[in-house]
């Protein structure tokens, strides 16, 4: 362990970033490609049924920002924890775990199923999509407290510094609703049809296998806790503690919930194949965007680490790094994109009014695609310094600033070819915003001059002898 750290500070940073970012990317795409299948599936039923997940979908990332946050939380929590030497403190935060998604979980499943009509026509429903998107967010809402205690533990086991147990229960979990989804939709076998509720029973199912999974481990000598009966009692501070550095995280996706919800409402006036084809880009554009977000991952500790030990022209260098290989990868899949799009949406549907609409929101999408990575390498670089405030600045302004009135403006001048060109005008103003910030973070931590770093470095051995 203490090998690995040291190399956030002196290993080559093109090798140190792939080693650090492998899992997370595979972990990530893997769960984009577990909404793709799904996707993949239902688009047999037609575009309403497309449009009824795409309904549902921000009610999907909402408990996704609570276990995105809370997984922050937990892992930076637990990281602290052992390096301090408490290992009493870290299985206080694993028995927290259990308390909080045995609390905050069927609360909010509950509430999904009991107020599905509200919650759908809030997220953008028209009465033509109510009853399909119901159908699909009642099945699916049982397994919210299964999918936050797998997002939970495995905060607790990334923490510990085992990156790999979280990337197979999130690939059993895809590989498992891959499997049951077409059985479930369409009654294959022993089972009977159910349509778009076979789809969120089949992702119920998968997450609460892959929570056993993630449970028996927890429970097992293997995962490195020992929890007992008295860590189960509510212990406040350590609540407080994990929320503190989780809810950046969090408000960031709850804002990208709300914007969803946006996009659903003003494309519902342009009729249900809208919304499908918005569903259907945002799915296939999350298998693209993922490993962006999983080298941030990866950046992260870099920067960290370089940061806290002064060595300011070796953190810039990694994020210079990390932000031209995005951009580059961003380059050329947009252009790939741009070019085959029409090849790519073939592969769910040829329906020809579903097709066009589906083609023209990747184009859009795609052509700034390379200014995205970037913007996400800095945002976690921001983190990583403990800058957190910052990073959900930039979130805000990108999304509230830039992207809001500009769905509304645009998409009322210029119909739906308005509100999908709203993304990528975003995208322009939000990297402008994000490189002024850059330079003024670079200007302020610049690399220290080489004799006062060594004088330092000597002042530090000389305080460590007393």
């Amino acid at each position: 362990m203490q090998k690995r750290t040291a190399d956030l500070g002196v290993a080559p940073l093109g090798p140190l970033l792939f080693r650090l970012s492998l899992p997370a990317i595979v972990g990530m795409l893997v769960m984009a490609l577990y909404n793709v299948i799904d996707t993949f599936w239902v688009a047999r039923l037609g575009d309403r049924a497309v449009a009824a997940l795409t309904i549902v979908f921000p009610w999907q990332m909402l408990i996704g920002a609570i276990g995105i946050g809370t997984g922050v939380g937990v892992s930076s929590l637990v990281a602290r924890r052992f390096g301090e030497g408490r290992g009493e403190g870290a299985n206080q935060v694993g028995g927290q775990v259990l308390v909080l998604t045995a609390s905050v979980g069927p609360l909010l499943a509950a509430t999904a199923v009991l107020f599905s009509h509200p919650i759908v026509r809030l997220f953008g429903a028209t009465p033509e999509l109510e009853a399909l998107s119901t159908s699909y967010l009642t099945a699916v809402a049982f397994g919210v407290p299964f999918v936050l205690f797998m997002m939970s533990t495995s905060g607790l086991y990334r923490g510990s510094g085992n990156t790999l147990f979280p990337t197979i229960t999130m690939s059993t979990s895809a590989a498992l609703n891959m499997v049951l989804a077409p059985f479930l939709i369409f009654g294959w076998g022993p089972f009977r049809a159910m349509g778009v509720r076979g789809a969120g029973w089949a992702t119920a199912i998968s997450q609460f296998s892959a929570s056993l999974m993630a449970g028996s481990y927890l429970w097992s000598r293997s995962s490195g806790f020992q929890i007992r009966r008295r860590h189960l009692r509510p212990h406040w501070p350590t609540i407080r503690d994990i929320f503190q550095v989780g809810a950046p995280a969090m408000a960031m996706q709850l804002v990208g919930t709300a914007v969803i919800s946006l996009y659903n409402d003003v494309l519902g006036r342009f009729g249900a194949t809208a919304i499908a084809a918005y569903g259907l880009n945002f799915r296939m554009m999350a298998m693209v965007f993922m490993p962006f977000f999983g080298i941030s991952q990866g950046l992260l500790p870099i920067v960290g680490f370089n940061y806290g030990a002064r060595q300011y022209d070796r953190m810039w260098g990694a994020v210079r790094f990390a932000s031209a290989v995005t951009g580059s990868v961003g380059l050329l899949l947009g252009a790939l994109l741009w070019v085959f799009a029409p090849s790519a949406v073939h592969v769910f549907t040829r329906e020809p009014q579903w097709v066009p609409l589906t083609v023209m929101a990747i184009r859009f999408t795609v052509v700034t695609m390379w200014l995205v990575g970037p913007q996400v390498m800095f945002i976690s670089a921001v983190q990583g310094m403990g800058h957190g405030s910052h990073a959900l600045l930039l979130s805000l302004t990108r999304q509230l600033v830039f992207l809001v009135p500009g769905l509304y403006l645009l998409s009322h001048y210029f119909g739906i070819e308005g509100a999908f060109a709203s993304q990528p005008l975003a995208d322009v103003f939000s990297f402008l915003a994000t490189l002024a910030l850059f330079i003024h973070m670079v200007r302020r931590y610049r690399p220290e001059p080489a004799a006062l770093a060594e004088a330092r470095l000597v002042a530090g051995d000389a305080e460590a002898g007393k």
